[in-house]
């Protein structure tokens, strides 16, 4: 029961990578083509990060924001679900409040969402990730040295807020280093990042021991604030606001179409908007109900050990560091329509393996396409929301498309888990994830190709 109990806490982490994911553009410039507030910089005083030879310094800045986003997702999410059961033991946690501080996480990474827009602004992607990463070191310090229930909640929500002041930061700075031609592929190598806290989660969680007074689970929050303060040094020294402050332009290949500038959404492209909220809310459920009850399948349907399951669950963290450079490169190239439409078919067969048979070996080439595509929408629909809406009513349509993903998102596992009581497992909501995904794929089908830059 913990192992289930573990996983179906670790829904609420993949849901925040997704949330934010489709909201790199929330600030600044994307195409890197209008003039930026010299307030949004904050460090153009700042001395010349070190010099990396040819590499062009946009590359750096990705790598960095990926370390960053392992901190802020992989650390500050992901390994909580491995902690909690070791927590809940000693801690003499139920369900419901083993579930209560899950959710506590993502109380504070809503209000980051809401404050991000009011401070980045101001402070920048350079000071406000970094001040992010201390805030989830402090809070993480603050773990590992109480044992209190409600005191633990209170931190838990700062952690919260420390994930979302990296992640849209480091998601939104992409669109300065980033011309469209390579923007899919730089997103999906930051979000690389998150599955390697998968992986921690999955191998070495469990090997923690205790130290000192501490027991397993507070060393374990301990080495994570080191790590965060680490990083936080990192990302100050080597992220940059924009390419101008190391005298560069943007990587890639320059627009030669004029770039939308109305800041407001036009009439004529809501229709598209629910398009595409109605694609991304069906990622949303489908995705949800996988990985919130599969490891439940593995170990009821498929009669897996708890510590097979674990194993198997951390090769999807594996497989996923390279699904957001995948399909982001694929839509570079093929475009975003077909690109999500490639995405949705592995979806689909994923979701089927499962649905249709108890076959064991189905289960782990649903495991291997699952891990594969499971970053690939996400990173899609933020490209898509640039190159459909252009850049300065990019923030009215991510908000827009993050509340039907949500919508969705709540919707999948709820109904899921009410179709397993009836039927006795989750086979039949899998059938009908793997249906509703290829109505996602006619549906991205039936979008319109965006005008090639």
């Amino acid at each position: 029961m913990d192992t289930i109990q573990n996983k179906e806490v670790i829904t609420y982490d993949l849901n925040l990578v997704t949330i934010y994911t489709a909201s790199f553009q929330l600030v600044g410039e994307p195409d890197g083509m209008t003039q930026r507030d010299s307030r949004d910089q904050g460090n153009q005083d700042n001395p010349a990060p070190p010099k990396l030879g040819r590499l062009h310094y946009a590359w750096i800045v990705a790598a960095t924001g990926s370390v960053a986003m392992f901190c802020g997702l992989g650390l500050g999410r992901f390994a909580f679900g491995m902690l909690l059961p070791s927590m809940s033991s000693s801690l003499g946690l139920n369900y419901t409040q083993s579930g209560i501080l899950g959710f506590t996480n993502l109380i504070g990474y809503l209000v980051a969402v809401l404050l991000s827009p009011f401070i980045l602004p101001r402070l920048g992607t350079r000071t406000t990730a970094t001040a992010s990463l201390l805030l989830i070191a402090v809070s993480m310090l603050g773990m590992a040295f109480t044992t209190s229930f409600p005191i633990l909640c209170a931190l838990y929500v700062l952690t919260g807020i420390g994930s979302g002041g990296v992640v849209l930061p480091m998601m939104s700075v992409m669109s300065h280093w980033f011309f469209p031609s390579h923007r899919g592929l730089a997103l999906g190598l930051v979000m690389a990042g998150p599955g390697f806290g998968i992986i921690l989660s999955g191998f070495v969680v469990p090997k923690l021991l205790p130290f000192s007074t501490l027991l397993s689970w507070q060393t374990g929050w301990l080495i994570f604030a080191v790590i965060n303060i680490a990083v936080a040094w990192l990302t100050f020294t080597l992220i940059r606001n924009h390419p101008d402050d190391v005298r560069q332009s943007p990587f890639g290949r320059a627009p030669t179409l004029p770039v939308k500038n109305k800041k407001k959404l036009e009439r004529s492209n809501i229709k598209l908007l629910v398009h595409l909220g109605v694609i991304f809310a069906i990622y949303g459920a489908t995705y949800m109900v996988y990985v919130t009850f599969i490891v439940t399948s593995m170990v009821g349907s498929y009669q897996l050990s708890e510590a097979t399951a674990g194993g198997v669950w951390a090769w999807i963290g594996l497989l996923s560091m390279f699904s957001g450079m995948l399909f982001g490169w694929i839509s570079d190239h093929i475009g975003r329509r077909l690109g999500l439409a490639l995405a949705y078919f592995f979806l689909a067969i994923a979701y089927l393996l499962v649905g249709l048979t108890n076959w064991s070996l189905g289960l782990y080439l649903s495991i291997i396409l699952f891990g594969i595509v499971v970053w690939s929408v996400p990173v899609i629909m933020a490209a898509s929301a640039g190159d459909y809406f252009g850049p300065a009513a990019a923030a009215s349509a991510l908000a827009a498309l993050t509340f039907a993903f949500s919508s969705g998102q709540a919707l999948g596992p709820v109904t899921a888990g009410y179709l397993a009581e009836v039927t006795g497992d989750f086979s039949i909501s899998y059938m009908i994830s793997g249906i509703a995904a290829f109505v996602a794929l006619g549906l991205a089908l039936l979008l319109r190709p965006q005008k090639q830059a």
